[in-house]
């Protein structure tokens, strides 16, 4: 006697399983062969997402650079760690905070509490009373990763925060 069916199973339910699995195998080969033939790939599919920090296929990655200045009552300007001057965030949201609310294309309108907090940090990180306003230079670039080297950068983006 041969066994051509699993024991409990019809004849007919083994013949829509064994369709179940083809169609599901087809399918997945439609959309593999889709998302490598679309760029950019269609998310999510097969292939993970883009990661923003990975090189891109020419061997660069693009960064952003910033650097910080406060104004002084007197006219002058000294130059301050822009990473000090968000030190009592958690290490993990300065970087986006300052990004977001002092960024080049930051559009928030700052709060009046937080105009408070950016001059009392600046007063701790300058060591300065007469501040009067904070502005930051926002530089994109390319690196090259083979070598480190600084292939292509962008003008300062400023931004300028009156305090």
């Amino acid at each position: 006697m041969s066994r051509t069916a699993e024991p409990g199973l019809r004849p007919s339910k083994q013949r829509r399983n064994l369709l179940i699995v083809v169609a599901f195998v087809c399918f997945l080969v439609i959309q593999g062969f889709f998302s490598f033939r679309v760029s950019p790939e269609p998310y999510p599919i097969i292939r993970m997402p883009g990661f923003q920090t990975a090189a891109n296929s020419d061997g660069t990655v693009g960064a952003t650079f910033v650097d910080a200045e406060v104004d002084l009552a007197d006219g002058t300007s000294t130059p301050i760690d822009p990473s000090a001057l968000m030190e009592p965030l958690r290490f993990s949201t300065a970087g986006p905070t300052l990004d977001y609310i002092l960024g080049p294309k930051a559009e928030t309108t700052l709060s009046e509490e937080s105009i408070s907090w950016l001059r009392d940090r600046a007063r701790i990180v300058s060591g300065r009373e007469d501040v009067t306003g904070i502005r930051l230079c926002w530089v994109s670039t390319t690196i090259s990763i083979e070598d480190a080297r600084v292939v292509e950068s962008q003008p300062c983006a400023w931004k300028t925060v009156a305090l």
